[in-house]
């Protein structure tokens, strides 16, 4: 059986001699693990279409233990287009987000969509603290991870309100934080993250230039 679906890859690593595995969330199926086969081969119409941060059209042959990728179509390669190191790493820090907190083949178009739309975010803004600050707030409440409604009356919990459930655009527009309101608020994020993970983020000591 052969499916269709579109992705964004979230990470690979080598497999084989010239093979790849691939962590891909679909907008169909919600995370996949695939086997990308001879994409490391320099005659390989895959090579370089794979990346981290790319969002691709892809088409799976249904494997009895692990999905094989047989074609991709790139609709954005974020990850690599106009690269640097910095926009490289926050980039990274959403997917390593959706790994960390999705589980496979669990259809979530949400999640999909929200990472779409703040991978775009990271092309055309460059407060990062408020990307970041969003993306997981949202993505928390997508996955029920986390209501605002549940904290007690606060002005944390107007803020972390707007946040949650207003549009980005909107959310630049009205509010302004300090640095270390920024600080005090990711770092409440990512501790909530880790325990409901159970996982160290990898990718927030690159964030704060601790290599």
């Amino acid at each position: 059986m052969y499916l269709s679906t579109q992705c964004v890859v979230l990470a690979r690593r080598n497999f084989g001699e010239a093979d790849r595995l691939l962590t891909i969330y679909t907008k169909d199926f919600g995370k996949l693990t695939a086997l990308a086969k001879g994409v490391r081969r320099p005659t390989s119409r895959k090579s370089g279409h794979l990346e981290p941060g790319s969002w691709c059209k892809i088409f799976l042959a249904k494997g009895k233990n692990i999905d094989i990728l047989t074609e991709v179509e790139v609709q954005k390669a974020y990850g690599i287009e106009n690269f640097s190191q910095e926009k490289a790493v926050k980039i990274y820090h959403l997917l390593e987000l959706v790994d960390h907190l999705t589980v496979q083949n669990q259809k979530n178009s949400q999640v999909f969509n929200l990472l779409i739309n703040f991978l775009r975010l990271v092309e055309i803004n460059d407060n990062f603290n408020l990307i970041s600050s969003v993306f997981k707030i949202k993505l928390l409440k997508i996955l029920g991870f986390f209501s605002a409604t549940n904290l007690k009356s606060s002005k944390a919990k107007d803020l972390l309100n707007i946040l949650e459930m207003q549009d980005f655009n909107k959310i630049s527009t009205e509010t302004n934080l300090s640095s270390q309101s920024y600080l005090k608020l990711l770092t409440f994020l990512d501790s909530m993250i880790e325990s409901v993970t159970e996982r160290k983020l990898k990718t927030t000591r690159f964030l704060n230039g601790q290599f």
